[in-house]
């Protein structure tokens, strides 16, 4: 079986970049097609040889390092006419484009999708996902006036390529259900992969302090922990960059401290050493929350999205039933870490592992491939 790995874009480093991570480990001589690759940027992060890795013209347009999520018209078209060759299988990693790419007639098409393009489907746009550059501040308003107007083409193009998909694979109830109301093709969930094993046989105290892990964007909420935080009077400790930083460093307390981009061994540490994650976001299905647990930490989360199928109530933490500074400040009143098993919280941390994703991925893939011959 020969297969081939696709993946929107190589200029961030998340969730989703460890998913296709973790699929060339399954299949280690896969090419990987992407849109663009920032080598200078993924360079520290990405566990993926840049031999593998194949772009298509976005990488070739003007100024793409700064102007790729303005360019979001072209990238179905750019999937579409970027040569792949003769493969047995086309595995997409996708949040938006990746799913555009052109099959050959006998090939399977299998879609690992992230989500349904947010901006095209009505949830948080794209502009809130990144950081502020250079271009921004001069292309922005133009991006949000000409994006209405387009949208609908490509919101129709978009479930065009879905209806040509031939298996769905997805992260999590949340994104299964959307997957079902835009496209109405059912799907498979495997979960993501978690390094769980990087927390294996550490020691873990507690330092007196809460966590937060996440990119500063405007649907992340990082703002009601912090003004909850300013009346609990607790210190918590933010790791994180994004287009909110000095919103958020303008209304946080004394006892709310940033410590900005941390590396993964930083970020493990601080893991293992505070009283519990503090995570208000609705997300898709979050790794952070379980990577808190993997360190035997419980989480405070808010009762939606992904946080509903890791987090497990009383046992491993807390949920918060809307996102707002009083709906968390009554929950963290109450909140007792003494109360929680870091066993138990690591043995729930084990069911989301990279070594279970691998399996699974693997043996979907081939039993479809064994039905599809």
């Amino acid at each position: 079986m020969k297969i081939a790995l696709v993946h929107d874009y190589f200029n961030q480093y998340g969730g989703g970049e460890r998913v296709i991570e973790s699929m060339a480990e399954v299949w280690p001589y896969s090419l990987i097609y992407t849109s663009i690759h920032d080598e200078e940027l993924m360079r520290t992060w990405l566990g993926i040889n840049k031999k593998r890795i194949k772009t298509n013209f976005i990488q070739r347009l003007p100024f793409a390092k700064y102007l790729n999520k303005h360019y979001f018209f072209a990238y179905p078209f750019a999937f579409k006419s970027q040569g792949i060759g003769n493969v047995d299988v086309i595995l997409s990693s996708s949040s938006y484009a990746a799913k555009f790419v052109h099959v050959n007639k006998n090939a399977l098409n299998i879609c690992y999708l992230h989500t349904p393009p947010r901006f095209l489907w009505g949830y948080d746009t794209e502009l809130s996902r990144y950081y502020s550059r250079p271009f921004d501040t001069i292309l922005s308003p133009i991006y949000q006036l000409v994006l209405p107007k387009i949208k609908g083409i490509i919101r129709r193009m978009d479930y065009k390529a879905a209806q040509k998909v031939d298996y769905f694979i997805t992260n999590s109830i949340e994104v299964q259900s959307r997957i079902k109301k835009h496209y109405n093709q059912n799907s498979k969930i495997i979960y993501p992969p978690v390094n769980t094993s990087r927390f294996n046989n550490e020691k873990i105290k507690d330092d007196g302090y809460f966590l937060i892990v996440s990119k500063l964007g405007g649907y992340k909420r990082i703002d009601i922990a912090v003004k909850a935080f300013n009346n609990f009077g607790l210190e918590i400790r933010i790791v994180g960059v994004g287009p909110q930083l000095d919103y958020i460093k303008s209304i946080a307390k004394k006892n709310v401290k940033f410590l900005g981009r941390l590396s993964d061994t930083e970020v493990k540490k601080v893991l293992l050493n505070c009283t519990a994650l503090i995570f208000p976001t609705h997300e898709d299905f979050g790794i952070v929350p379980v990577e808190a647990m993997a360190a035997g930490k419980p989480v405070i989360a808010f009762r939606g999205g992904g946080a509903l199928e890791t987090v497990v109530e009383g046992k491993t933490g807390e949920f918060f039933d809307k996102q707002t500074s009083e709906s968390l400040l009554k929950v963290l009143k109450k909140f007792d870490p003494s109360g929680y098993n870091a066993d138990d919280c690591r043995k729930q941390a084990e069911k989301f592992s990279k070594e279970r994703f691998k399996k699974e991925i693997k043996e979907f893939v081939e039993e479809v491939w064994r039905n599809r011959k």
